[in-house]
C-alpha cells in the first residue's frame, strides 16, 4: 500500500453492526486503517433492546464489560461501540449516543493534535443531523455503497422522498463523497462536485490460490456430490433471485449447488421450505461462516454463481465484494447482467435472461482452463483493498488541505 503520511483520527458510522458474519465494504476499509497508524471508532448502528439484542447476548458476543461500557476491541485494532435503545422511537436516542461517541473519542484518540473524520455510511440512520450536529469532527466522508432509494421498503412516495432528502443532505455537507459504482457517481455529483469514484474490490491476498494451499475439505461438504457450484452471500428479499436459482438447479440437476449465508425474507429469518426450495435436493444450505474460514470453502468449490435481480437497486448502484474474491481464487463464475459487470465481461459470464444463466452454469464448468483461471487471477490483483484505501486516504489529504 502507498504510504500516507497524514495519519487520522476516524469515527465510522456504519449501516451494519461489527459482528454481521459477512464482511462488507466498510468493515474491510475499517479493519485495514489501525494498521496504518490511524486511530478507528467504528459506531455500529443503534441497536433496540429487543429480539436481535436478546440474540446476540445468547451467541455470546457481549460479554459482561462489553454490557456495561458498550464498547469492544478487535483483533485489528478498532474500537467498536454498539448504541443501544431502549426504545423503537430512536430518533430521539441520538444526541445521547452522539455525545457517548465524543466522550469515547476523547478517550481513545491518543494524539489529540490528529484531524479527526467523521465516515459516515449509515446515510438511514434516525436523527442523522444530530449526529453531524455533535459528534465533534474536523472533516466529513460521506462513502456511498449502495442505491438506498432503491431499496424495496421505501415503497411510497413519502418515504422515498425521506430518504432522498436524507442522503441530499448528507451528500452536500460532505468534504467529499465516494461512490462505489458510475451510476451512484453521476447521481451523487449533483450534491457535490468532490464525488470520487471508488469501486469496491476484492481481498486478492486472502483468496488468491487457496486451491493449492492443501485446506481439508470442510465436514458439512465432504459428502456433497461434486461438481459443486456455490453462492456466498445473503438469500434475501431484494436482490437474490430466487426463481432463477430455482430454474439452475432444477435444470442443471448433475450439479450440487451451495449456498453459504443467511436466508432471509422481508427482513426476518427464513426457510428453505418458504423460498421454495424444499423439492431441490441437490441444494444445500451451510448457514452463514465466518469470513476467515470462507477460503476453506471456496477452495473446494468448482463454480461461483451471482443470481441477483435487476431492479432499482442492484441495477442503479450494486457491486457485490464477493465477486472479486471469486476471480482472486479463479473460480469460473456466472453473473446477471448487471452494469457493474461491464468492465470484466471477458473474465465471467454474463448473462441476459433465464435461460443464458441456466446454459451459462454448464458452459463455465466444461470451458475452465488454467489460462482462464491465470485470466482471472490477474484481473482480481489489481483491484485490491490496499489500492482502494490509498486511493481514498489520499484523496482525504488533498481535500483537507
Amino acid at each position: 500500500m502507498e504510504e500516507n503520511h497524514n495519519k487520522y483520527n476516524i469515527i465510522c458510522l456504519s449501516n451494519q453492526i461489527w459482528d454481521f458474519p459477512l464482511w462488507t465494504n466498510k468493515k474491510h476499509v475499517m479493519s485495514r486503517l489501525p494498521k496504518l497508524g490511524h486511530d478507528v471508532l467504528f459506531v455500529d448502528p443503534p441497536i433496540n433492546t429487543g429480539r436481535l439484542f436478546l440474540r446476540h447476548l445468547l451467541q455470546g458476543k457481549w460479554s459482561l464489560k462489553r454490557l456495561l461500557t458498550k464498547i469492544k476491541r478487535t483483533e485489528e485494532g478498532v474500537t467498536v461501540f454498539s448504541p443501544l435503545n431502549s426504545h423503537p422511537i430512536s430518533q430521539k436516542y441520538s444526541v445521547k449516543h452522539a455525545e457517548k461517541i465524543n466522550k469515547i473519542s476523547d478517550r481513545i484518540f491518543k494524539d489529540k493534535d490528529r484531524k479527526t473524520v467523521l465516515w459516515i455510511y449509515h446515510v438511514e440512520i434516525k436523527g442523522l443531523e444530530n449526529y453531524l450536529k455533535h459528534i465533534k469532527h474536523d472533516f466529513l466522508v460521506y462513502d456511498c455503497v449502495d442505491n438506498y432509494e432503491g431499496f424495496p421498503k421505501y415503497n411510497t412516495p413519502e418515504k422515498k422522498k425521506w430518504i432522498q432528502d436524507q442522503e441530499e443532505m448528507l451528500a452536500t455537507r460532505a468534504n467529499i463523497v465516494f461512490s462505489t459504482t458510475p451510476g451512484l457517481m453521476e447521481r451523487l455529483k449533483k450534491y457535490n462536485p468532490k464525488t470520487y469514484f471508488t469501486p469496491n474490490v476484492g481481498d486478492y491476498e486472502r483468496f488468491f490460490d487457496i486451491k493449492n494451499k492443501g485446506f481439508e475439505i470442510p465436514e458439512d461438504i465432504k459428502d456433497i456430490k461434486k461438481p459443486i457450484v456455490a453462492f456466498t452471500g445473503a438469500v434475501d428479499e431484494y436482490k437474490f433471485d430466487k426463481e432463477l436459482f430455482q430454474k439452475i438447479a432444477e435444470e442443471n440437476s448433475e450439479y450440487s449447488f451451495v449456498i453459504i449465508g443467511p436466508m432471509a425474507l422481508k427482513d426476518r429469518s427464513s426457510s428453505k421450505k418458504e423460498l421454495g426450495f424444499e423439492n431441490l435436493n441437490n441444494v444445500y444450505f451451510l448457514g452463514t461462516k465466518d469470513y476467515k474460514d470462507l477460503p476453506k470453502y471456496l477452495a473446494h468449490f468448482d463454480e461461483m454463481i451471482i443470481p441477483y435481480q435487476l431492479n432499482d437497486y442492484t441495477v442503479g448502484g450494486c457491486f457485490p465484494v464477493k465477486f472479486l474474491d471469486y476471480l482472486a481464487v479463479g473460480l469460473p463464475t456466472v453473473v446477471t447482467d448487471l452494469p457493474t459487470y461491464v468492465p470484466f465481461d471477458t473474465v465471467c459470464y454474463v448473462s441476459k435472461n433465464y435461460d443464458e444463466f441456466s446454459l451459462n452454469v454448464k458452459k463455465a464448468l466444461e470451458e475452465n482452463s488454467d489460462m482462464k483461471i491465470k485470466q482471472r487471477q490477474e484481473v482480481a490483483k489489481v483491484q485490491n483493498w490496499d489500492g482502494k484505501i490509498s486511493n481514498m486516504l489520499n484523496l482525504v489529504s488533498e481535500n483537507m488541505k
